[in-house]
């Protein structure tokens, strides 16, 4: 039995389709049926019905299920826990964050760190929320930065950094552009310009819209920040930003307009308590201190 043979047999009971698992899993489908088989003779039971037109899990199976995911949690927490004895961990930080890293000054702050700690290695990534986010629930990063309300339920550290607002934006010709504030509801019949939906800002912009009481026309899903501003500028659509990441890119043919709503949301950085190193530790300080909140921590259960 391997781990990987777990890997492979939970992703057919999740998704009850072997070429989705396959898929999912990177590995051909006849592959992926030669593991479950060859796990299946180990066990001496099948895991799954193929009796049906749809995967089931057996009786059997679904017991498996949990024993099979209890195993690759503690493999997991065993190598997160572990990795601070390896002499490239103890000056290493691994950080994953949302795009957002200029717009917030995070760039400087880690250059400053790394001027301050220069025996300390940083490695930082780039991601959509949901790749951040797998990546902190996996133990593939120290540390990550990101908005604290898409962070999932579990056994993380959040430590709160700055509130910022989400705005409306369009172009110098729209019929909003002569208004400073407006509630959303107003804006019911617009065609909105959105990131992608693997995107924590996608599900921000979705929660407000159904907050205000409407669900938004979306005219175009998986773009860049960059990409949305400049469709506004041209009046293809409006969309909806974090107020700093707007006026970070200073765009004069763009407009924003405050809703009424004020929806905050806030930027935090992240952790689970087995990440924590005495280096983890040192950069979440010298974060916290340069955006003033020293001895902000919240711990979600």
């Amino acid at each position: 039995m391997t781990f990987e043979q777990l890997q492979h047999f939970l992703a057919i009971a999740k998704y009850k389709n072997y070429s989705i698992a396959a898929e999912e899993s990177f590995v051909s489908q006849s592959s992926l049926s030669k593991q479950i088989k060859a796990l299946e003779e180990e066990l001496g039971f099948k895991l799954f019905d193929r009796t049906t037109r749809n995967i089931e899990l057996t009786e059997g199976g679904e017991e498996f299920v949990m024993y099979s995911q209890r195993i690759l949690q503690e493999y997991k927490e065993m190598l997160s826990r572990l990795r601070r004895y390896t002499d490239e961990s103890k000056n290493t930080l691994r950080i994953a964050a949302i795009p957002v890293m200029n717009h917030y000054g995070l760039t400087d702050i880690i250059f400053h760190f790394q001027q301050q700690y220069p025996g300390v290695r940083v490695k930082v990534l780039e991601k959509d929320g949901s790749y951040v986010v797998q990546d902190l629930e996996k133990g593939d990063a120290d540390l990550v930065f990101l908005r604290s309300h898409h962070i999932p339920e579990g056994e993380f550290l959040i430590y709160p950094l700055i509130d910022d607002e989400l705005v409306l934006i369009t172009g110098q010709d729209h019929r909003f552009s002569n208004r400073d504030e407006i509630n959303l509801k107003e804006a019911e019949d617009e065609e909105f310009l959105f990131l992608g939906a693997n995107t924590g800002m996608h599900q921000t912009c979705i929660k407000a819209c159904k907050k205000a009481g409407f669900i938004p026309k979306e005219r175009c899903l998986d773009l860049r920040s960059s990409t949305i501003k400049n469709l506004v500028a041209n009046g293809q659509g409006i969309s909806l930003m974090m107020k700093a990441s707007i006026e970070y890119m200073k765009d004069p043919r763009i407009h924003i307009v405050y809703l009424k709503e004020h929806p905050i949301v806030n930027l935090a950085l992240a952790t689970k308590e087995e990440m924590l190193s005495d280096v983890s530790r040192t950069f979440i300080e010298y974060v916290q201190d340069s955006f003033g909140h020293l001895t902000d921590v919240e711990e979600v259960m």
